[in-house]
């Protein structure tokens, strides 16, 4: 089963201002499957603040690394000093 949040919920995507926390964790609360956070990370930050505050599995993001406004080694940098588990 594939949901895709980005798609759903077009007015947050791209904007650069986070995921939206609430609407992830209701999601990755009430179902058992794997839930991927999708659209919005606009820095490093948003990446932790989705695992530390939901049951996400997974997050991602394309337009952010497309046009090198942050780099994804600094990403896994970052989840890595939180503690948070990525594949290198």
């Amino acid at each position: 089963m594939y949901f895709n949040m980005s798609s759903a919920f077009p007015v947050l995507k791209g904007q650069g201002k986070g995921f939206d926390i609430d609407l992830i964790k209701l999601i990755s609360d009430a179902v058992s499957i794997p839930v991927i956070a999708s659209s919005g990370p606009g820095a490093v930050e948003h990446f932790s603040e989705v695992f530390n505050e939901t049951n996400a599995s997974a997050a991602l993001a394309a337009g952010i690394f497309h046009r090198k406004e942050v780099p994804i080694g600094s990403v896994k940098e970052h989840l890595c000093n939180e503690g948070i588990e990525v594949r290198i």
